[in-house]
């Protein structure tokens, strides 16, 4: 009878990592979609030297994945989705980050906190996110709506 449970469990544990693994390549390549949409470079997991995160939550991110960056209409902006830690208690997060020194505070969700990183806005939702996500990682569509956004205000904005 151990056996059989061994095997079932051993069968679950196979169909769950696959299941993990088809969401992570369908969101790879949704966001691959969204950097050619968009004007932007699809990086992997390599963030531009010139990205300072100093005093942000994601100086220290264990994992960073899914880069984006370029410069639609003449702002500067690298997005990626990053884990912070590791293990059960970590924190899987969407970042923007928008180089210049404009006021994004105008523009943007006021579930989204924003950090300053040199001359870096950081932009992502914290913890205590009253909007459940997922892993906390923010759906294609809604990061695409994002950097349309930040990146037409940012202009308005004189930067």
């Amino acid at each position: 009878m151990n056996e059989i449970g061994f095997a079932l469990f051993a069968g679950a544990a196979l169909v769950l990592l696959f299941v993990f693994h088809r969401a992570e390549t369908q969101r790879a390549a949704a966001i691959r979609g969204l950097a050619i949409r968009s004007g932007f470079h699809y990086l992997g997991d390599a963030l531009p030297r010139s990205l300072t995160l100093y005093g942000t939550p994601f100086d220290h991110a264990s994992k960073v994945w899914n880069v984006i960056d370029g410069e639609p209409r003449g702002v500067r902006i690298i997005a990626f989705d990053c884990q912070i830690g590791v293990g059960k208690g970590s924190l899987r997060r969407t970042v923007i980050a928008v180089e210049g020194g404009s006021d994004l505070s105008l523009f943007l969700n006021p579930e989204m906190t924003i950090d300053s990183a040199g001359q870096w806005k950081v932009l992502y939702r914290p913890r205590a996110s009253t909007n459940f996500r997922i892993a906390g990682l923010m759906p294609p569509e809604e990061l695409e709506a994002y950097l349309n956004s930040v990146a037409t205000d940012a202009k308005k904005s004189g930067q």
